[in-house]
Protein backbone atom coordinates (compact mmCIF):
# COMPACT_ATOMS: atom_id res chain seq x y z
CA UNK A 1 0.00 0.00 0.00
CA UNK A 2 2.70 2.26 0.55
CA UNK A 3 4.34 2.13 -2.82
CA UNK A 4 1.28 2.45 -4.55
CA UNK A 5 0.62 5.69 -2.84
CA UNK A 6 4.40 6.97 -3.49
CA UNK A 7 3.45 6.08 -6.71
CA UNK A 8 0.44 8.05 -6.85
CA UNK A 9 2.16 10.99 -5.27
CA UNK A 10 4.91 11.33 -7.41
CA UNK A 11 2.48 10.92 -10.59
CA UNK A 12 0.62 14.25 -9.54
CA UNK A 13 4.21 16.17 -8.97
CA UNK A 14 5.29 14.99 -12.33
CA UNK A 15 2.08 16.37 -14.26
CA UNK A 16 2.38 19.24 -11.79
CA UNK A 17 6.00 19.73 -12.91
CA UNK A 18 5.10 19.17 -16.70
CA UNK A 19 3.84 22.79 -17.88
CA UNK A 20 7.15 24.34 -16.74
CA UNK A 21 9.63 21.36 -17.35
CA UNK A 22 8.53 19.36 -20.39
CA UNK A 23 9.25 16.53 -18.83
CA UNK A 24 6.78 13.54 -19.07
CA UNK A 25 6.02 11.11 -16.03
CA UNK A 26 6.87 7.56 -16.18
CA UNK A 27 5.24 6.65 -12.57
CA UNK A 28 1.49 6.37 -13.96
CA UNK A 29 2.35 4.68 -17.03
CA UNK A 30 4.13 1.84 -14.86
CA UNK A 31 1.20 1.74 -12.17
CA UNK A 32 -1.00 0.93 -15.47
CA UNK A 33 1.28 -1.96 -16.90
CA UNK A 34 2.40 -3.12 -13.99
CA UNK A 35 2.54 -6.76 -14.30
CA UNK A 36 0.58 -9.58 -11.61
CA UNK A 37 2.86 -11.03 -8.86
CA UNK A 38 3.00 -14.65 -10.56
CA UNK A 39 2.02 -17.95 -7.83
CA UNK A 40 3.21 -21.16 -9.45
CA UNK A 41 1.35 -23.46 -8.20
CA UNK A 42 2.35 -27.62 -8.47
CA UNK A 43 0.08 -30.08 -7.23
CA UNK A 44 -1.41 -33.65 -8.27
CA UNK A 45 -4.92 -33.23 -9.95
CA UNK A 46 -5.54 -34.77 -13.37
CA UNK A 47 -8.64 -35.13 -15.17
CA UNK A 48 -11.78 -33.83 -14.08
CA UNK A 49 -9.99 -32.53 -10.93
CA UNK A 50 -7.92 -30.77 -12.67
CA UNK A 51 -10.42 -29.18 -14.75
CA UNK A 52 -12.35 -28.01 -11.70
CA UNK A 53 -9.26 -26.75 -9.87
CA UNK A 54 -8.31 -24.70 -13.05
CA UNK A 55 -11.91 -23.25 -12.86
CA UNK A 56 -10.97 -21.80 -9.32
CA UNK A 57 -7.78 -20.27 -10.30
CA UNK A 58 -9.06 -18.52 -13.59
CA UNK A 59 -11.63 -17.40 -11.26
CA UNK A 60 -9.31 -16.26 -9.00
CA UNK A 61 -6.94 -14.35 -11.11
CA UNK A 62 -9.84 -12.32 -13.04
CA UNK A 63 -11.17 -11.33 -9.26
CA UNK A 64 -8.30 -9.17 -9.06
CA UNK A 65 -5.33 -7.63 -10.77
CA UNK A 66 -2.58 -8.00 -8.15
CA UNK A 67 -1.55 -11.81 -8.25
CA UNK A 68 -1.51 -14.52 -11.24
CA UNK A 69 -1.64 -18.16 -9.82
CA UNK A 70 -0.12 -20.69 -12.98
CA UNK A 71 -0.28 -24.36 -11.91
CA UNK A 72 1.39 -27.52 -12.70
CA UNK A 73 -0.08 -30.37 -12.46
CA UNK A 74 2.85 -33.42 -12.08
CA UNK A 75 0.13 -36.30 -12.49
CA UNK A 76 0.60 -38.04 -8.71
CA UNK A 77 1.69 -37.80 -5.19
CA UNK A 78 4.47 -39.60 -5.86
CA UNK A 79 5.93 -37.66 -8.98
CA UNK A 80 5.37 -34.40 -6.74
CA UNK A 81 6.82 -35.01 -4.21
CA UNK A 82 10.27 -35.85 -6.03
CA UNK A 83 9.60 -33.14 -8.27
CA UNK A 84 9.80 -30.91 -4.95
CA UNK A 85 12.69 -32.45 -3.39
CA UNK A 86 14.58 -31.91 -6.96
CA UNK A 87 13.65 -28.42 -7.00
CA UNK A 88 14.57 -28.07 -3.56
CA UNK A 89 18.38 -29.05 -4.63
CA UNK A 90 18.36 -26.93 -7.43
CA UNK A 91 16.67 -23.90 -6.14
CA UNK A 92 13.57 -23.62 -8.28
CA UNK A 93 10.90 -24.75 -5.74
CA UNK A 94 7.36 -23.08 -6.57
CA UNK A 95 5.58 -20.75 -4.35
CA UNK A 96 2.73 -22.99 -3.14
CA UNK A 97 2.54 -26.34 -3.47
CA UNK A 98 0.05 -29.78 -2.85
CA UNK A 99 1.36 -31.90 -0.54
CA UNK A 100 -0.49 -34.62 2.07
CA UNK A 101 -0.15 -33.32 5.68
CA UNK A 102 2.24 -36.12 6.90
CA UNK A 103 4.76 -35.10 4.56
CA UNK A 104 4.35 -30.94 6.39
CA UNK A 105 6.50 -32.33 9.49
CA UNK A 106 9.62 -32.96 7.35
CA UNK A 107 8.90 -29.85 5.21
CA UNK A 108 8.81 -27.83 7.83
CA UNK A 109 11.87 -29.62 10.12
CA UNK A 110 14.67 -28.93 6.71
CA UNK A 111 13.14 -25.14 6.16
CA UNK A 112 11.49 -25.51 2.34
CA UNK A 113 7.81 -24.34 3.67
CA UNK A 114 6.44 -21.09 5.64
CA UNK A 115 3.72 -20.85 8.09
CA UNK A 116 0.46 -19.29 7.11
CA UNK A 117 -0.06 -15.85 8.80
CA UNK A 118 -3.85 -15.66 7.52
CA UNK A 119 -5.83 -13.96 10.82
CA UNK A 120 -7.83 -16.28 13.26
CA UNK A 121 -11.05 -14.66 11.80
CA UNK A 122 -10.15 -16.57 8.86
CA UNK A 123 -8.90 -19.68 10.38
CA UNK A 124 -12.10 -20.12 12.47
CA UNK A 125 -13.65 -20.57 9.74
CA UNK A 126 -12.40 -24.06 8.91
CA UNK A 127 -12.68 -27.23 11.29
CA UNK A 128 -10.65 -27.66 14.16
CA UNK A 129 -9.47 -31.13 13.44
CA UNK A 130 -8.79 -30.00 9.66
CA UNK A 131 -6.16 -27.02 11.00
CA UNK A 132 -4.82 -29.28 13.27
CA UNK A 133 -3.75 -31.55 10.23
CA UNK A 134 -1.51 -28.77 8.57
CA UNK A 135 -0.15 -27.63 12.33
CA UNK A 136 3.64 -28.31 13.28
CA UNK A 137 4.91 -27.11 16.57
CA UNK A 138 1.99 -24.64 17.16
CA UNK A 139 2.49 -23.27 13.63
CA UNK A 140 -0.18 -23.48 10.60
CA UNK A 141 2.34 -24.71 8.17
CA UNK A 142 -0.66 -26.31 5.61
CA UNK A 143 -4.28 -25.46 4.96
CA UNK A 144 -6.50 -27.73 4.12
CA UNK A 145 -7.82 -28.21 0.72
CA UNK A 146 -9.01 -31.60 -0.34
CA UNK A 147 -9.99 -33.45 2.68
CA UNK A 148 -11.92 -37.15 3.48
CA UNK A 149 -13.28 -38.82 6.30
CA UNK A 150 -13.93 -42.27 7.23
CA UNK A 151 -17.23 -43.80 6.58
CA UNK A 152 -19.03 -46.91 6.17
CA UNK A 153 -20.34 -48.00 3.01
CA UNK A 154 -23.75 -49.97 3.26
CA UNK A 155 -24.96 -52.54 0.82
CA UNK A 156 -28.88 -52.12 1.42
CA UNK A 157 -29.50 -55.20 -0.22
CA UNK A 158 -27.86 -57.29 2.28
CA UNK A 159 -28.83 -55.23 4.82
CA UNK A 160 -32.66 -56.26 3.72
CA UNK A 161 -31.70 -60.00 2.60
CA UNK A 162 -29.91 -60.96 6.23
CA UNK A 163 -32.52 -58.51 8.70
CA UNK A 164 -29.02 -56.75 9.49
CA UNK A 165 -29.21 -53.21 10.98
CA UNK A 166 -26.54 -50.64 10.52
CA UNK A 167 -24.02 -51.44 13.21
CA UNK A 168 -23.68 -48.43 15.84
CA UNK A 169 -20.42 -50.03 17.71
CA UNK A 170 -17.63 -52.86 16.84
CA UNK A 171 -19.56 -54.91 19.52
CA UNK A 172 -22.41 -54.94 16.66
CA UNK A 173 -20.14 -55.87 13.99
CA UNK A 174 -18.98 -58.97 16.32
CA UNK A 175 -22.51 -60.13 17.36
CA UNK A 176 -23.77 -60.00 13.95
CA UNK A 177 -20.43 -61.46 12.33
CA UNK A 178 -20.27 -65.12 13.39
CA UNK A 179 -24.27 -65.74 11.55
CA UNK A 180 -22.74 -64.17 8.36
CA UNK A 181 -19.35 -65.69 8.26
CA UNK A 182 -21.26 -69.24 8.17
CA UNK A 183 -22.89 -67.96 4.37
CA UNK A 184 -19.13 -67.35 3.44
CA UNK A 185 -19.88 -63.10 3.90
CA UNK A 186 -17.54 -61.01 5.65
CA UNK A 187 -19.85 -58.20 8.36
CA UNK A 188 -16.93 -55.50 6.96
CA UNK A 189 -14.52 -55.18 4.28
CA UNK A 190 -11.27 -53.35 4.66
CA UNK A 191 -8.57 -52.17 2.27
CA UNK A 192 -5.50 -54.49 1.98
CA UNK A 193 -3.97 -52.82 5.51
CA UNK A 194 -6.55 -52.44 8.75
CA UNK A 195 -4.02 -49.27 9.63
CA UNK A 196 -6.20 -46.55 9.59
CA UNK A 197 -9.11 -48.68 11.18
CA UNK A 198 -6.78 -49.66 13.90
CA UNK A 199 -5.89 -45.48 14.37
CA UNK A 200 -9.71 -44.84 14.54
CA UNK A 201 -10.42 -47.27 16.98
CA UNK A 202 -7.21 -46.84 19.10
CA UNK A 203 -7.91 -42.94 19.39
CA UNK A 204 -11.42 -43.80 20.34
CA UNK A 205 -10.62 -45.99 22.91
CA UNK A 206 -8.45 -43.25 24.24
CA UNK A 207 -4.97 -44.40 23.13
CA UNK A 208 -3.92 -41.98 20.24
CA UNK A 209 -0.52 -44.22 18.25
CA UNK A 210 1.01 -40.67 18.03
CA UNK A 211 -0.36 -38.40 20.93
CA UNK A 212 0.18 -34.39 19.78
CA UNK A 213 3.16 -34.80 22.85
CA UNK A 214 5.20 -36.62 20.34
CA UNK A 215 4.48 -39.91 22.52
CA UNK A 216 3.92 -43.32 21.05
CA UNK A 217 1.23 -45.78 22.14
CA UNK A 218 1.67 -48.39 19.69
CA UNK A 219 2.27 -50.76 22.26
CA UNK A 220 -0.31 -49.84 25.21
CA UNK A 221 -2.95 -52.14 26.37
CA UNK A 222 -5.39 -49.99 24.78
CA UNK A 223 -4.28 -50.29 21.24
CA UNK A 224 -3.49 -53.50 21.33
CA UNK A 225 -6.73 -54.88 22.41
CA UNK A 226 -8.20 -53.30 19.59
CA UNK A 227 -5.54 -54.95 17.34
CA UNK A 228 -6.24 -58.66 19.07
CA UNK A 229 -9.91 -57.16 17.90
CA UNK A 230 -9.23 -56.81 13.96
CA UNK A 231 -6.81 -59.58 14.20
CA UNK A 232 -10.02 -61.96 15.60
CA UNK A 233 -12.53 -60.85 13.92
CA UNK A 234 -10.39 -60.93 10.26
CA UNK A 235 -9.66 -65.38 11.35
CA UNK A 236 -13.53 -65.75 12.39
CA UNK A 237 -14.41 -64.29 9.19
CA UNK A 238 -16.24 -61.41 10.36
CA UNK A 239 -13.69 -59.01 8.85
CA UNK A 240 -11.92 -59.25 5.43
CA UNK A 241 -9.03 -57.78 4.14
CA UNK A 242 -8.47 -57.05 0.56
CA UNK A 243 -5.84 -58.86 -1.51
CA UNK A 244 -3.54 -57.91 -4.34
CA UNK A 245 -6.06 -55.16 -5.52
CA UNK A 246 -5.58 -53.26 -2.46
CA UNK A 247 -9.19 -52.08 -2.50
CA UNK A 248 -12.23 -53.44 -0.20
CA UNK A 249 -14.95 -52.76 -3.17
CA UNK A 250 -13.65 -56.03 -4.85
CA UNK A 251 -15.56 -57.80 -1.69
CA UNK A 252 -18.04 -54.97 -1.52
CA UNK A 253 -19.14 -55.37 -4.50
CA UNK A 254 -19.08 -58.67 -5.13
CA UNK A 255 -21.20 -59.60 -1.96
CA UNK A 256 -18.85 -60.92 0.21
CA UNK A 257 -19.30 -58.33 2.08
CA UNK A 258 -22.05 -56.45 3.94
CA UNK A 259 -20.39 -53.39 4.96
CA UNK A 260 -17.28 -51.85 4.19
CA UNK A 261 -15.08 -48.97 5.45
CA UNK A 262 -13.36 -46.26 3.92
CA UNK A 263 -12.51 -42.63 2.81
CA UNK A 264 -15.02 -40.84 1.84
CA UNK A 265 -13.20 -40.02 -1.17
CA UNK A 266 -14.48 -43.14 -2.46
CA UNK A 267 -17.51 -42.66 -2.75
CA UNK A 268 -17.01 -41.10 -6.05
CA UNK A 269 -15.58 -44.76 -7.35
CA UNK A 270 -18.45 -46.87 -5.74
CA UNK A 271 -20.80 -44.18 -7.85
CA UNK A 272 -19.20 -45.17 -11.11
CA UNK A 273 -18.35 -48.75 -10.25
CA UNK A 274 -21.04 -50.26 -8.41
CA UNK A 275 -22.96 -52.57 -10.05
CA UNK A 276 -26.60 -51.22 -11.44
CA UNK A 277 -28.04 -53.54 -9.90
CA UNK A 278 -27.03 -53.30 -6.30
CA UNK A 279 -28.63 -50.51 -3.59
CA UNK A 280 -26.20 -49.13 -1.48
CA UNK A 281 -25.83 -46.27 1.03
CA UNK A 282 -23.51 -44.71 3.62
CA UNK A 283 -22.96 -44.50 7.05
CA UNK A 284 -21.30 -43.35 10.12
CA UNK A 285 -18.66 -46.11 11.27
CA UNK A 286 -19.21 -48.28 14.26
CA UNK A 287 -17.52 -46.63 17.35
CA UNK A 288 -15.43 -48.09 20.38
CA UNK A 289 -17.21 -45.86 22.68
CA UNK A 290 -19.93 -44.16 20.92
CA UNK A 291 -18.17 -41.12 19.36
CA UNK A 292 -17.48 -42.39 15.68
CA UNK A 293 -14.26 -41.15 15.57
CA UNK A 294 -12.69 -41.43 12.24
CA UNK A 295 -9.17 -40.38 11.37
CA UNK A 296 -8.69 -37.67 8.36
CA UNK A 297 -6.95 -38.22 5.09
CA UNK A 298 -5.47 -34.93 3.82
CA UNK A 299 -4.33 -33.05 1.30
CA UNK A 300 -2.86 -29.61 1.99
CA UNK A 301 -1.67 -26.37 0.51
CA UNK A 302 1.97 -25.39 1.84
CA UNK A 303 3.61 -22.17 0.69
CA UNK A 304 7.57 -22.49 0.01
CA UNK A 305 10.08 -20.46 2.13
CA UNK A 306 12.09 -19.56 -1.05
CA UNK A 307 8.90 -17.65 -2.86
CA UNK A 308 9.81 -13.61 -2.28
CA UNK A 309 7.42 -11.36 0.09
CA UNK A 310 4.94 -10.52 -2.88
CA UNK A 311 4.28 -14.28 -3.75
CA UNK A 312 3.79 -15.46 0.18
CA UNK A 313 1.27 -12.70 -0.05
CA UNK A 314 -0.36 -13.75 -3.03
CA UNK A 315 -0.72 -17.33 -1.83
CA UNK A 316 -2.12 -16.26 1.24
CA UNK A 317 -5.11 -14.26 -0.92
CA UNK A 318 -5.76 -17.21 -2.96
CA UNK A 319 -5.72 -19.39 -0.38
CA UNK A 320 -8.42 -17.24 1.41
CA UNK A 321 -10.45 -17.67 -1.88
CA UNK A 322 -10.20 -20.76 -1.72
CA UNK A 323 -11.82 -20.58 1.45
CA UNK A 324 -14.81 -19.07 0.96
CA UNK A 325 -18.30 -20.77 1.25
CA UNK A 326 -18.51 -20.71 -2.69
CA UNK A 327 -15.17 -22.04 -3.80
CA UNK A 328 -14.79 -24.63 -1.14
CA UNK A 329 -18.48 -26.11 -1.59
CA UNK A 330 -17.40 -26.25 -5.50
CA UNK A 331 -14.21 -28.29 -5.28
CA UNK A 332 -15.66 -30.09 -3.01
CA UNK A 333 -18.85 -31.04 -5.59
CA UNK A 334 -16.62 -30.98 -8.29
CA UNK A 335 -13.91 -33.31 -6.54
CA UNK A 336 -15.87 -35.79 -3.95
CA UNK A 337 -14.01 -34.41 -1.23
CA UNK A 338 -15.82 -32.67 2.15
CA UNK A 339 -16.22 -29.11 2.16
CA UNK A 340 -13.55 -27.82 4.77
CA UNK A 341 -15.76 -25.32 6.33
CA UNK A 342 -18.81 -25.66 8.10
CA UNK A 343 -20.22 -22.46 5.83
CA UNK A 344 -19.23 -24.33 2.48
CA UNK A 345 -21.56 -27.14 4.05
CA UNK A 346 -24.17 -25.29 4.74
CA UNK A 347 -24.45 -23.24 1.28
CA UNK A 348 -27.19 -23.62 -0.60
CA UNK A 349 -25.15 -25.25 -3.38
CA UNK A 350 -23.32 -27.62 -1.33
CA UNK A 351 -27.44 -28.28 0.44
CA UNK A 352 -28.40 -29.06 -3.22
CA UNK A 353 -25.93 -31.49 -3.96
CA UNK A 354 -26.58 -33.03 -0.87
CA UNK A 355 -30.06 -33.82 -1.83
CA UNK A 356 -29.09 -35.45 -4.83
CA UNK A 357 -25.83 -37.21 -3.62
CA UNK A 358 -27.28 -38.24 -0.28
CA UNK A 359 -24.11 -40.79 -0.02
CA UNK A 360 -22.17 -37.82 0.96
CA UNK A 361 -24.30 -36.67 4.25
CA UNK A 362 -22.16 -38.97 6.51
CA UNK A 363 -19.01 -38.28 5.08
CA UNK A 364 -19.81 -34.47 6.07
CA UNK A 365 -21.29 -35.44 9.39
CA UNK A 366 -18.00 -37.52 9.91
CA UNK A 367 -16.27 -34.05 10.00
CA UNK A 368 -17.50 -32.71 13.39
CA UNK A 369 -15.97 -35.99 14.66
CA UNK A 370 -13.11 -36.23 12.87
CA UNK A 371 -9.43 -35.93 14.31
CA UNK A 372 -5.78 -35.78 12.68
CA UNK A 373 -2.84 -37.71 12.42
CA UNK A 374 -0.18 -35.77 14.79
CA UNK A 375 2.31 -33.81 12.14
CA UNK A 376 6.09 -35.17 13.09
CA UNK A 377 9.58 -34.62 11.03
CA UNK A 378 9.73 -38.58 10.44
CA UNK A 379 5.98 -39.19 9.83
CA UNK A 380 7.00 -41.15 6.69
CA UNK A 381 9.67 -43.72 8.33
CA UNK A 382 6.96 -44.22 10.73
CA UNK A 383 4.23 -44.59 8.50
CA UNK A 384 6.24 -47.08 6.15
CA UNK A 385 6.90 -49.10 9.40
CA UNK A 386 3.43 -49.16 10.39
CA UNK A 387 2.24 -50.45 7.14
CA UNK A 388 5.10 -53.43 7.33
CA UNK A 389 4.04 -54.03 11.09
CA UNK A 390 0.25 -54.32 9.48
CA UNK A 391 1.21 -56.79 7.11
CA UNK A 392 3.62 -59.05 9.00
CA UNK A 393 0.59 -59.86 11.21
CA UNK A 394 -1.83 -60.47 7.99
CA UNK A 395 0.80 -62.21 6.05
CA UNK A 396 3.31 -63.60 8.38
CA UNK A 397 1.30 -64.19 11.19
CA UNK A 398 3.39 -62.89 13.49
CA UNK A 399 1.11 -62.42 16.95
CA UNK A 400 0.00 -58.29 17.04
CA UNK A 401 1.43 -57.90 20.76
CA UNK A 402 4.79 -59.18 19.31
CA UNK A 403 4.61 -57.15 16.07
CA UNK A 404 3.43 -53.52 17.79
CA UNK A 405 5.61 -53.92 20.18
CA UNK A 406 8.46 -54.27 17.81
CA UNK A 407 7.12 -50.97 16.30
CA UNK A 408 6.91 -48.93 19.58
CA UNK A 409 10.45 -49.61 19.43
CA UNK A 410 11.15 -48.54 15.86
CA UNK A 411 8.82 -45.27 16.28
CA UNK A 412 10.71 -44.19 19.20
CA UNK A 413 13.52 -44.28 17.94
CA UNK A 414 12.23 -42.21 14.58
CA UNK A 415 10.66 -39.65 17.16
CA UNK A 416 13.79 -39.49 18.84
CA UNK A 417 15.72 -38.97 15.68
CA UNK A 418 13.78 -36.16 14.66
Amino acid sequence: MGKMKLGFGLGVLAAGMLAISGCSSTSAAKKSTAKPVTITYWHRMTGSWNTAQQKMIKDFNASQSKYKVVAQSMGSYDALQQKIMAAAKSKTLPTMAQAPNTNIGDYAKTGLITPFKLSQKTLAQVYPSFLAGGQYQDKQYGLPYSVSTQVLFVNTDLVKQYHLTIPKTWNDVEKMGPALAKSGVATIALDASYDVALESMAHEAGSPLITPARKANLDSAKTLAQVDRLLSMRKAGILSTAGSDGYFSTAFFNKKAVFGIASSASIPVIQQQAPKSMHWTTAQIPSVNDSHQGVLNGNYNVVFKSASKAQLAGAEAFQKFLLKPKQAAYWAEKSGYVPVTPAAVQSDDYQSFLADNAGFKAAVKASEDSFASTVFAGYGDYRNALLDTVDSTLTKNVAGDTAFKALQAKTEKILADN
